[in-house]
């Protein structure tokens, strides 16, 4: 690209990326209950944050996940948020959106992942999905749950709640007495313990689990 095309081109980029901070500008003056510092912390930024992006141009274009998250809130399509110049570069990828399912965790009630990576799962019924984040030693582990799925199938890796807490274990028959499950926590910080298959109560069955997610 030769100096004069390439001039042209960025020239072409500010008048595009203007043209999507003009059209969210507009959204939220058109629907008073959008507020900049409250969508900034929605976006785990700083309260000033939307507010330097849309009247000082810092930064240039929002990241992507931030534009995700920015057009389910204003509900809108993403590609209304996305400059044109950068759709060409932009691989269409289908993002799927799953609340947490500790609905009281107000810093992290949904993620975006990449239907590509959830290539197993059904999605027919997406409102049974939730994702669910355990603190390791290791990091943090994100797991897909299926609240659809309420008892015992196979053994398999299982949500279960202890008094409104929920906490994820490997469940199977015991081999001492096929009347009792045996759970052993995910964490190894619990001890593993055996319980009625009567009295069982399943939350949720485990699909996908990874350390590293995007988050909204």
């Amino acid at each position: 690209m030769n100096k004069v095309s390439k001039n042209t081109f960025e020239y072409k980029k500010d008048i595009e990326n203007d043209n999507v901070r003009e059209k969210i500008k507009i959204i939220i003056k058109r629907d008073k209950k959008y507020n900049l510092r409250d969508l900034s912390r929605t976006l785990k930024k700083n309260d000033a944050y939307l507010q330097q992006y849309l009247f000082r141009g810092t930064p240039k274009i929002l990241p992507e996940e931030y534009r995700h998250r920015l057009a389910e809130i204003l509900n809108v399509n993403i590609t209304e948020l996305t400059p044109n110049w950068l759709k060409k570069f932009t691989p269409d990828e289908k993002l799927i959106t799953i609340k947490n399912i500790e609905t009281d965790s107000r810093d992290n009630n949904y993620i975006s992942i990449s239907q590509k990576l959830l290539f197993d799962i059904d999605f027919s019924k997406l409102e049974n999905l939730f994702f669910f984040q355990t603190n390791t030693n290791k990091g943090m582990v994100t797991t897909i749950v299926d609240v659809g799925i309420n008892k015992y199938t196979k053994p398999d890796l299982y949500l279960l709640s202890d008094k409104n807490n929920f906490f994820l274990a490997y469940i199977e028959i015991s081999r001492v007495n096929n009347t009792k499950m045996s759970i052993k926590p995910y964490l190894e910080t619990f001890y593993p313990f055996h319980i009625s298959s009567e009295i069982l109560k399943v939350s949720g069955k485990a699909l996908w689990e990874g350390s590293k997610i995007f988050q909204k």
